[in-house]
C-alpha cells in the first residue's frame, strides 16, 4: 500500500495558526501525492512545498537567530540508508532539496554552514534573503526582551545574551510566554508501491537560538531516519531528541514492539521529558504512527486504502 504520512511542527498553537497549519498539511499531502509512486520524490516534493509555504518554521516561514539571521537545517533518507543532510543553511530556503544533493552528489552526510552554502551555489540554487517581515518585528520585539534580562551581574554586560549564563533560562521563559517560538518544523515520511521507505524533515530551529546550533532535523537517527523497514519524522525540542537519538531508538522499539509504529511510537515518548517531542513513523506495510506529548502535533496521511486526506492536530 502507498501511503505519505506529514506534520508541520509539535507544540502548543492557536485557533487561527492550528487552521493555517492544517491547511498547509493539506498542501503537502496533495503535492507529495502527485509523486507517491518514488518514496524519495514524494517526501522531497512535499517537504519542499512546506518550506516555501511560509505558514512553518522551515523554508521561507523561518525563524532567526540571535543575529537575526535564518539557519536552516534539513536531513533526507532513504529505506537503502542513503542520506545527506545541511545544518546552518543560510542563503537557500528550499534546503531540502540541498540534503537531496548531498545525498546524490557528494561521498558526505552531513554539510553545514559556510560550507553548505558554498554547496549550494555550486548545485545551481539562488542565493534567497530569507527572513518574512514578521518573523523580523518579533525577533527585535524578543531580542530587545532578552537584553533587558537580568542575569546574576544585572542586564548583559556586552549586549550579547548568549555569553551570559543566564541567557538559556531568559529564552526558555520567553519560549513558555510564545509557544510558537518552538512549533513549525515539517517533515514526512512516504512508502511506495515497491515498498520503498522515504523519511524527510526540514526546520528554521529555535527562535532566538545562538549562531551554529545545529538541530535534531539535520541528525540521522535523532529528528531524521530510515531503514529498509520503517521511516521516522520528529519535531519538537532538539536537544531533548538528539540526547535521546530518538528516531533511531524508536526504531529499535518498532522490533521490539510486534512491529506496530503506533505502538513503538507511544512507547519511545515515555522516556522524554513531556511537551516536547511529537512524532511520525510508517513502515513498509503501510502502517503508521502519530504521536506526541505536546498539545499540538499538525499533521496528516493519504493512502491507496482511502480517498480521502486525513488531517488533525490532536
Amino acid at each position: 500500500m502507498r501511503r505519505l504520512v506529514v506534520h508541520g511542527g509539535a507544540g502548543r498553537v492557536t485557533p487561527e495558526n492550528g487552521s493555517s497549519a492544517l491547511e498547509g498539511v493539506r498542501g503537502a499531502l496533495e503535492v507529495g501525492w502527485s509523486e507517491i509512486d518514488d518514496a524519495t520524490e514524494s517526501v522531497v516534493a512535499a517537504v519542499r512545498w512546506m518550506e516555501g509555504s511560509r505558514r512553518f518554521n522551515c523554508g521561507r516561514g523561518a525563524v532567526l537567530n540571535l543575529q537575526g539571521r535564518a539557519e536552516l537545517d534539513a536531513a533526507l533518507m532513504t529505506g537503502q540508508r542513503k542520506a545527506g543532510a545541511v545544518s546552518n543553511l543560510s542563503w537557500t530556503s528550499h534546503a531540502i532539496e540541498v540534503a537531496r544533493k548531498v545525498m546524490e552528489e557528494t561521498p558526505h552526510v552531513l554539510l553545514c554552514g559556510r560550507g553548505a552554502d558554498r554547496f549550494a551555489r555550486a548545485m545551481g540554487f539562488p542565493r534567497e534573503r530569507i527572513g518574512l517581515p514578521a518573523r523580523r518585528k518579533l525577533y527585535t520585539e524578543l531580542r530587545g526582551e532578552l537584553l533587558e534580562g537580568r542575569g546574576s551581574r544585572g542586564r548583559w554586560s556586552d549586549g550579547r545574551p548568549s555569553h551570559h549564563p543566564a541567557w538559556w533560562a531568559s529564552l526558555q521563559k520567553l519560549v513558555k510566554r510564545y509557544p510558537e517560538l518552538l512549533h513549525g518544523t515539517v517533515g514526512a515520511v512516504a512508502v511506495d508501491r515497491r515498498g520503498r521507505i522515504a523519511a524527510a524533515t526540514s526546520t528554521g530551529g529555535i527562535f532566538l537560538k545562538m549562531e551554529g546550533r545545529v538541530s535534531d532535523s539535520s541528525l540521522v537517527g535523532c529528528g531524521t531516519y530510515a531503514d529498509p523497514d520503517l521511516g521516522i519524522s520528529v519535531t519538537g525540542v532538539g536537544e531533548v531528541i538528539i540526547r535521546h537519538t530518538f528516531a533511531r531508538s524508536l526504531a529499535e522499539g518498532y522490533r521490539a514492539h510486534g512491529r506496530d509504529p503506533q505502538a513503538a511510537s507511544q512507547a519511545a515518548l515515555r522516556g522524554v521529558p513531556k511537551d516536547s517531542v511529537g512524532v511520525i513513523a510508517l513502515d513498509r506495510k503501510g502502517r503508521f504512527g502519530v504521536a506526541k506529548n505536546t498539545t499540538h502535533l499538525a499533521h496528516g496521511t493519504r493512502s491507496d486504502g482511502s480517498s480521502s486526506v486525513r488531517v488533525g492536530l490532536r
